[in-house]
C-alpha cells in the first residue's frame, strides 16, 4: 500500500515527550517504578495534547489505591444489572472502613464460599 501524505508528514515530525509525577507518591514509594523504561506511545498533533493525556493517564495510575483479599463463607450472587459489585470492607488492623470494588470474583460452590479481590 503506498503512503498518502499525511503518514510522510507524521514520520517527519520531531518526537517530544510529555511526563506526569506526583511528588507524594515518589516520597512514600522512593524505590518503585513500574516496570518499563520506555514512555507510553501516543501520536498526537501538539505538545499540549499530549500533556493533556499524561495529565489524565497519571491521575488515574497515580491515585493511591489498596488491594484486599475478602473470603465471605457463603454463596454470593452478583447482578451485573444493579452496577459494579462493591463490597464494605472492615479491617481495623489496616485502619480500614470503606466501599471497595470488587476485581476478582470466585464463587466455590463445594465449599460454598465467595473470593473477592477488592480495591479502592
Amino acid at each position: 500500500m503506498p503512503a498518502i501524505d499525511a503518514d510522510i508528514g507524521a514520520a517527519s515530525r520531531d518526537v517530544v515527550t510529555a511526563t506526569w509525577s506526583d511528588a507524594a507518591i515518589a516520597a512514600r514509594h522512593p524505590s518503585a517504578r513500574d516496570g518499563t523504561v520506555e514512555a507510553a506511545p501516543g501520536y498526537f498533533d501538539s505538545l499540549a495534547d499530549a500533556q493533556a493525556v499524561a495529565n489524565q493517564r497519571g491521575a488515574l495510575i497515580g491515585a493511591e489505591r489498596r488491594r484486599f483479599a475478602v473470603v465471605a463463607d457463603d454463596v454470593l450472587a452478583f447482578n451485573p444489572a444493579l452496577g459494579l459489585p462493591q463490597a464494605r470492607v472492615i479491617d481495623p488492623e489496616q485502619s480500614l472502613d470503606a466501599t471497595l470494588l470488587a476485581a476478582r470474583i470466585e464463587v466455590d460452590f463445594e465449599q460454598e464460599r465467595t473470593s473477592l479481590e477488592v480495591f479502592g
